[in-house]
Order: C-alpha cells, then structure tokens, then sequence
C-alpha cells in the first residue's frame, strides 16, 4: 500500500480529514464533527494521507498556530488499518518540511500520549515537564526547536 501526503487546500481534503479523525478517535475520545473548524484558515493548516489506489483518506494531522514563534501539533491520526505501515512518519515529514519551507515558527510543540512519547523523540522533540491527564491519558509536553532560516 502507498500513500499521498499533501498539505490541504481543499474542502473535499479537509471532509476527508474529517472523516479519518472520525473513525480513530470517535470511540475514544468522544469526537464530534460539529465542534471541528469548517474552513480552512490561517489559524489551522491541515494535513491528509490518501491511500493512492482509493484517494481515499487513511491519516491527517493539524497545526495550530498558537504564537508568533510556536506551533502547537495537533493529534496525528491513522486508521488502525494503516498502523505499523509508516504512515504516520510520513505525515510528520510533510507536516515538517512544509512548516520549515513556509513559515517563520522557530519550533513545534506537541501534547503526546506518555507511551507515544519515543515515536516524537525519533524526530527530535524533547519532553518537557511531568506527565498530567488529558482525556484519561497520561500526556507530556514536548518540543522541537526547527533549524534556521537561511
């Protein structure tokens, strides 16, 4: 199975984001589409990993921009049927090189689950801080500060 990784620009990308954080977090977390951000806008970019035989999405991961300097990762999401397949690696790489390409943020931040937490380290972020709950999951905060501009 191969996968497409682009940054979203579209409504039908961002339906598809909808629909993969749908199915993962929906018996989990209690997801709801309604509270989600309709549009796409400044405030939070979006990624979508598409299966390439079916288009359709199979993971998405989100950025907020939540200062000048610092963007704050949000939940990268896989179907459970792509787990293990790298998919998530890849999302971060997209997510990264675009961020480094097309704006001036000097770091990304993230909440991660304590057990994910070596999967963020692969790519250089560095917790910080002691674990807390989130959603009945111990979490920590990590960051990774992204190289100079040339």
């Amino acid at each position: 199975m191969s996968y497409i990784v682009r940054f979203v620009e579209t409504p039908e990308d961002l339906a598809k984001c909808h629909d993969v954080r749908l199915k993962v977090f929906s018996d989990e977390q209690g997801y709801d589409r309604s509270i989600e951000i309709d549009e796409i806008d400044s405030e939070c970019l979006h990624w979508v990993a598409l299966d390439s035989t079916t288009n359709e999405g199979v993971g998405t991961a989100r950025l907020y921009k939540y200062s000048p300097t610092v963007g704050k990762i949000g939940r990268v999401a896989v179907l459970s049927s792509t787990r293990g397949s790298g998919l998530g690696r890849l999302i971060m790489e997209a997510l990264e090189k675009y961020v480094i390409e097309n704006t001036d943020l000097e770091k990304l931040a993230l909440s991660s689950q304590v057990p994910r937490k070596g999967f963020y380290e692969k790519f250089g972020y560095v917790a910080s801080g002691d674990e807390y709950p989130d959603e009945g999951q111990p979490h920590i905060y990590m960051e990774k500060t992204l190289p100079a501009r040339k």
